[in-house]
């Protein structure tokens, strides 16, 4: 499981940029530490990047 959190993380930097991969490893611990708030931020700011990126 660490293994793809990683390949996923890595994805997500080389894609969206370093900022997105510090939101995905926030949501990744909220959801990891059942800590609604900490993922639901994560979740919220990840958004943003996702939609601004261009093809």
């Amino acid at each position: 499981m660490p293994l793809i959190t990683l390949l996923a993380e890595q994805y997500v930097q080389l894609r969206y940029g370093f900022v997105a991969a510090l939101e995905l490893a926030l949501l990744a611990v909220g959801i990891k530490a059942e800590n609604a708030t900490c993922a639901g931020v994560g979740g919220v700011l990840l958004i943003g990047p996702a939609v601004t990126a261009g093809p």
